[in-house]
């Protein structure tokens, strides 16, 4: 009897904190109204993503798109914007840019760090099939690594 107990109890706290993983772990939709980002919590105030200038600011940090990661953007394309700022061990908060060139079987991810706009991760990610897709990270060389940090600078 204490045995049955033991496994209903533990089933319930396993299923009660797996739960809380996956809460914690969700995206958040980012809407982009003029250069607006909106949705982010006020620690990351201002948020503007200006397309024109290929300009991020996110709180006091703001970068101007390298040559390199503004080729992501040379297609027409459609582009979603998602973030998450806690609970997201092992990576830290971000903001995450999904760049899907127009009537393309392949979209670019783009990860960045929220709080100090650092790539965190770029990569390709290929639909192999109506169900499938296969994400391909893209290395960075260290000129190009380079050229992204000297573009983001501390603004008041």
């Amino acid at each position: 009897m204490k045995t049955r107990r033991f496994q209903t109890l533990l089933g319930v706290v396993l299923s009660f904190g797996f739960s809380c993983f996956l809460h914690a772990h969700m995206d958040q939709i980012i809407e982009l109204k003029g250069t607006n980002l909106i949705g982010l919590p006020k620690e990351y105030a201002p948020a503007e993503l200006e397309m024109t200038a290929f300009r991020l600011r996110i709180g006091k940090h703001e970068m101007t798109f390298s040559p390199y990661l503004q080729t992501l953007f040379e297609q027409p394309h459609d582009l979603r914007i998602y973030a998450s700022w806690k609970g997201t061990l092992p990576l830290p908060p971000y903001i995450y840019l999904r760049i899907q060139p127009k009537e393309k079987d392949y979209s670019y991810e783009l990860v960045f760090n929220l709080a100090t706009l650092d790539v965190i991760e770029l990569s390709v990610v290929l639909k192999t099939s109506p169900s499938k897709t296969w994400t391909l990270p893209i290395a960075l060389n260290d000129r190009i690594k380079k050229e992204i940090r000297k573009s983001i600078r501390t603004v008041k």
